[in-house]
């Protein structure tokens, strides 16, 4: 990578670093008159100056400098090319048009409160807290507007430790210093503390994070130092941005064969492997993402977003021919070592200067969406004439004592590994080893380590571990669990990443060492020696000899009621449409990216709180397992109980993330299934599951809606008649609800204190049960909507016999409750029987 790439960067990362100082109230090392007025233009220019004199390594300090701190009044041309990024970044500013516009709140407003609505009404402001990033509910969930006085004591709090963190930044670059490195420790400084900071308030809407901003700016200051358009360089673009000549690549990249890869095993070693071919795909979309930066001699500012096998890269108008070196060069690696069942898709968009501005990103972003679909159809099409591997004959001879039994590929290196000297053990190949190795490695893993190497591949080596095909891309990747085992690396770039906020406080920079917070749902149940020797009563098999990653049958044998797993996958519904669509007009590259971002850090991020704090409290054991949770989906298996409480956990808090925005929803598949029970087809029943939940339209209170549901035990509900809401306040509105209330009268327990028969749940399921095969018939003969399309009153024998049955159960037991569930089928026509149903069936299976 060019310095000259590299400064561009840094000084658009630091140009408005000012705006933070102003706010925390810092004062400016010259008197704000008119001659520092000619100098830098505006006050936060002049700060902007000052913060880089004191903290900014000395071989780059002048130019830095000068670019950042000119940004207002460029003299040169490094100044001018910060000044256009400034303004193409800036395109995100809209002017508030009220009569308080010049009183914006100093926070930054959630970026789901910009999100246009269908589905209903847009929630009213909420901003998030200023805080440094962590998993705590007080940090990551906006609220109201904090009280000025809390304002500024949280700025000034937020920029002491900012400044800390970049003097001890500085010092550990004094001896030897590294610009990359620099810049990406700074880009992970900025994300702790500027995240929840808004680049501009003062006349317009505070929607875009500082951060966001910086970031923003750098990028497109690296690929504009390089141009060669004469506006650019002579700086005539900075007065009119929105030209229609190309001044950057939009590239997207999408790694397919996700679903099969990680599902397609056996479950002999699944436990372990599962987890560790799921980190491995994290893994592998940052090294290819790194690789193209890499290759294309970039700085980490022009990784716009990385995620859920999805990566977006701003590059240079001239990378579209190096590009497709690039691809074909990971299309082989892919190739040699997964045989075809992964690919990495790569398209790329130009963007003129106007694409940044009116929305016209939007277009661009789903262009490039388009492209990738298209090339994943064409899958190593780019290898040319070597695209003749694909069909060469794959194997060893069939050889059965060569094939590994976890992914059934045969190999010459498969070893056979055993748990004690009587146990015939297992064929694993050295990739399905590897996976194992790293679930096992993650399960108490606190530091993630990647370091930076030259890529080292060998056309003829047999497919091999996970770290073969990482080094391949020029990364090494290692998991500890203390800071201590870290040994030092010469003088190869790492990058540090905590898993855990509390890891974070422990990590010191380098001068080659970049440390930052890495959020990575890690949550891997324990089996414990105690529940070891428990289980082995119960006649539980293939539980290890001591601590280690809780096998899937001890999961199912913990389930509360019937002994069986939960498998469950959710994502946002219409996410794609939110992004092409959502923004309208205000659609921007930062408001698009800061949607993803946003995303990201609740499925990455809080999705493992709720998780672990449930495995944490929960008196029966740690009982979830998370398989992969990035992007916008999640895929968890666990005892089936607590899987269903974690699916309602999820999709309540994302409405509380989201702002109660209502077009920000979710659905879920849950599956049921035995322990021993094929992971791939259980992986398909819960997907097929939410496939159907997705497919359900709704009619609820008067809403209609659609999606936004779950699928349990075969039947769709919409979330609001599921129940998302607390036990103890719900009366009888959701099947959650009721749920708990038949388990407590069924064992004596009602609310109402009075005794009721156990066989209630049984009459009510069967109940249930003549009223879905009632409502089967009338739908498969077409009668069951009227001449106006609406749903039309089911009526049956069923309705009498509940209606009475529940009304001599309530006399004779002085049973309220009883009472309650009574009027509630009568007042809406014996609609609720279905959510009715389904809660009684879900107390039986806990009551079993």
């Amino acid at each position: 990578m060019q310095e000259s790439t590299c400064l561009a960067a840094l000084a658009g990362l630091l140009h408005d670093i000012g705006k933070f100082a102003v706010r925390a109230g810092t004062k400016g090392s010259r008197s704000w008159d008119a001659e520092a007025t000619r100098d830098f233009g505006y006050y936060h220019a002049l700060l902007t100056a000052d913060f880089i004199d004191r903290h900014v390594p000395e071989p780059w300090r002048v130019p830095v400098k000068n670019a950042a701190g000119n940004h207002h009044r460029p003299l040169q041309q490094m100044d001018s090319i910060v000044a256009l990024a400034d303004h193409l970044s800036a395109g995100e500013r809209a002017d508030v048009t009220d009569d308080n516009r010049a009183s914006q709140p100093r926070q930054l407003l959630s970026i789901f409160c910009l999100l246009d609505a269908r589905e209903g009404d847009k929630p009213g402001p909420a901003y998030w807290p200023l805080r440094a990033l962590e998993l705590s509910e007080d940090v990551l969930f906006p609220g109201a507007p904090l009280p000025e006085t809390a304002v500024w004591q949280a700025y000034e709090r937020l920029w002491s430790d900012f400044e800390a963190g970049a003097a001890a930044l500085a010092e550990a670059q004094a001896l030897a210093p590294d610009l990359p490195s620099y810049v990406e420790g700074l880009q992970m400084l900025l994300q702790k503390y500027a995240w929840a900071i808004p680049s501009a308030y003062y006349r317009n809407r505070p929607d875009i994070s500082l951060y966001d901003h910086l970031r923003m700016t750098a990028a497109l200051a690296a690929i504009l130092e390089g141009s060669n358009l004469p506006e650019v360089r002579s700086g005539q673009l900075r007065q009119n941005p929105k030209t229609g000549a190309p001044l950057a690549l939009l590239v997207g990249g999408d790694v397919s064969g996700v679903q099969d890869f990680i599902y397609t095993i056996s479950s002999r070693g699944a436990t372990s492997g599962l987890r560790g071919r799921s980190l491995y795909l994290q893994l592998l979309t940052e090294a290819i993402a790194r690789f193209v930066l890499r290759r294309l001699g970039l700085p980490s500012t022009n990784l716009i977003y990385s995620g859920g096998g999805h990566f977006y890269i701003l590059a240079r108008t001239g990378d579209s021919e190096e590009l497709k070196a690039i691809q074909a060069d990971i299309s082989r690696l892919l190739l040699q070592h997964h045989k075809g069942d992964l690919y990495v898709a790569i398209a790329s968009e130009p963007l003129a200067g106007r694409d940044f501005f009116d929305g016209r990103i939007s277009a661009a972003w789903a262009r490039v969406s388009d492209g990738l679909r298209g090339a994943k159809q064409r899958r190593f099409t780019e290898l040319g004439d070597d695209l003749r591997l694909i069909f060469e004959a794959q194997g060893h001879g069939g050889n059965e004592e060569g094939q590994c039994q976890v992914c059934g590929i045969e190999h010459p290196m498969v070893k056979t590994q055993r748990k004690s000297a009587d146990d015939e053990g297992v064929r694993k190949c050295p990739a399905c080893a590897s996976y194992e190795e790293l679930g096992a490695a993650l399960r108490c893993a606190r530091y993630l380590v990647l370091t930076e190497m030259a890529p080292r591949t060998d056309a003829s080596q047999e497919a091999g571990s996970w770290e073969q095909v990482l080094a391949g891309l020029g990364m090494q990747a290692a998991l500890y669990e203390q800071l201590r085992e870290i040994a030092p690396d010469g003088n190869a770039r790492r990058l540090i990443l905590a898993l855990t906020d509390e890891a974070t406080a422990e990590l010191r920079p380098g001068r080659d060492l970049v440390v930052g917070r890495r959020f990575l749902v890690n949550v891997t149940p324990t089996i414990y020696p105690r529940e070891i020797a428990e289980l082995r009563t119960r006649g539980v098999a293939d539980l290890p000899n001591g601590e280690g990653v809780k096998p899937f049958g001890a999961l199912e044998e913990q389930s509360e009621g019937i002994k069986r797993l939960g498998v469950m996958r959710i994502d946002v519904d219409n996410l794609g449409r939110l992004f092409s669509e959502g923004f309208g007009a205000a659609a921007t590259l930062s408001r698009v990216s800061s949607l993803s971002s946003a995303v990201s850090l609740y499925f990455e991020g809080w999705v493992e709180h709720l998780a672990r704090e449930r495995n944490r409290t929960d008196k029966r054991g740690e009982r979830l397992y998370s398989i992969y949770s990035g992007g916008d989906d999640l895929f968890f298996v666990g005892s089936w109980d607590a899987v269903v409480e974690l699916a309602r956990d999820v999709r309540a808090d994302l409405g509380r993330f989201a702002c109660g925005h209502p077009d920000v929803h979710a659905s879920a598949g849950i599956a049921l299934v035995g322990g021993k029970y094929p992971l791939y087809q259980a992986a398909q029943d819960a997907l097929h599951a939410q496939e159907q939940a997705k497919g359900l339209v709704w009619r609820v209170d008067g809403v209609t809606g659609q999606k936004n549901a779950v699928v349990f035990l075969g039947q769709a509900l919409p979330w609001r008649q599921f129940g998302l809401e607390s036990c103890s306040d719900a009366g009888i509105t959701s099947a959650h609800a009721l749920m708990h209330l038949l388990v407590g009268m069924s064992t004596g327990g009602g609310e109402s204190g009075a005794s009721t028969p156990r066989g209630l749940v049984r009459r009510l399921v069967m109940l249930y049960e003549q009223y879905a095969e009632s409502q089967r018939e009338r739908r498969e003969a077409g009668s069951d909507v009227g001449r106006s399309g609406q749903p039309q009153v089911l009526w049956g024998p069923w309705m009498w016999r509940a209606y009475y049955y529940l009304s001599r159960l309530a006399r004779q037991g002085q049973n309220q409750d009883v009472a309650a569930l009574r009027d509630q089928l009568k007042s809406d026509e014996f609609r609720s029987m279905e959510w009715i149903g389904l809660a009684a069936r879900w107390a039986e299976l806990l009551s079993r």
